[in-house]
């Protein structure tokens, strides 16, 4: 597990505690796989590190399947969408 410190979707600074997830076609963002936590039941997401966008999300005991889930994601809505939902933002250091 590695610290992250992302901008969150309101722009503020936001620690995350997780691993970086690498996507084939999709190298120049950083998806980090981490504990979701407004979840009353628990679980994970996989949020992009520029943007604190959650991109998707599952169940406590699946995060095995958070890669797969993340490319199914991805693949169905295409890296043009994705990059408009995006914005431009800075990568978070």
């Amino acid at each position: 597990m590695e610290k992250f410190l992302i901008r969150n979707e309101f722009g503020e600074p936001q620690e995350l505690l997780g691993e970086e997830l690498v996507i084939p076609g999709y190298e120049e963002l950083q998806f980090i796989l981490h504990t979701w936590l407004y979840d009353k039941h628990g679980g994970w997401a996989v949020t992009e590190r520029s943007s604190g966008k959650r991109i998707t999300s599952g169940r406590s005991g699946t995060e095995h399947l958070a890669a797969e889930q993340l490319e199914r994601q991805l693949s169905f809505h295409g890296k043009e969408a994705l990059m408009r939902v995006l914005g431009k933002g800075d990568l978070s250091s």
